[in-house]
């Protein structure tokens, strides 16, 4: 069995403003840095077998911050990356919102993110397709392992879903904070979840 701790990247300056992030790239925010470093305290008694991380700069900085006590080698893999948000990247919902096909293409893909998706972007079953590989590529390579994987919240949650064998329309209810940790156990025809969204280490607002 390979035990799995899947951590969010601390906030970004775009997650701060309610920018779409997707696979574009802000800075983690001083409350980032500080979520980063509650992660690592917590995590630092913890024996990683390897600590991966999406090859975005806020989830490396994220993974560098975690890495400290441990002094791993930071495996990086692009398939860890947020789901590609097109051209809504870097645009606020307002911002979407004044436009009136922009308006009508964002509350459809509110209402139903499976169905619809950003002009240009990654659809659910496709990140989801991407992250099931990535995972059981990294469970096969420490198969009685306990790995860290720094990553992001749609990563996260399509995660959960496969482990829980919920349909990607349920993302939306429910949240993966930054700085949280989710664990899950993995091994050959069974996966497990164990924690969602802990953010026991976070005394932050």
């Amino acid at each position: 069995m390979t035990q799995l701790l899947l951590i969010r990247h601390g906030q970004t300056t775009w997650n701060a403003e309610r920018r779409l992030q997707g696979q574009q790239d802000a800075p983690l925010t001083e409350e980032g840095i500080r979520q980063a470093h509650a992660a690592s305290g917590r995590l630092a008694t913890t024996a990683f077998t390897a600590i991966y991380t999406s090859d975005l700069g806020r989830a490396a900085h994220t993974a560098e911050i975690i890495n400290v006590p441990h002094r791993l080698e930071l495996r990086q893999r692009a398939d860890l990356r947020e789901v590609d948000l097109g051209a809504w990247e870097g645009k606020t919902a307002s911002e979407l919102e004044r436009n009136e096909t922009e308006a009508d293409l964002l509350a459809k893909w509110r209402e139903d993110s499976v169905a619809n998706r950003p002009p240009g972007g990654e659809r659910l079953e496709e990140l989801q397709a991407r992250v099931i590989r990535a995972l059981e590529g990294i469970a096969g390579a420490h198969p009685d392992g306990r790995v860290a994987v720094v990553t992001h919240g749609g990563v996260i949650k399509a995660a959960v879903s496969w482990v829980l064998g919920l349909p990607l329309g349920n993302q939306r209810r429910f949240e993966i904070g930054n700085g949280s940790i989710t664990r899950l156990h993995l091994e050959p025809g069974r996966s497990l979840l164990v924690t969602l969204n802990d953010l026991s280490h976070w005394e932050g607002e």
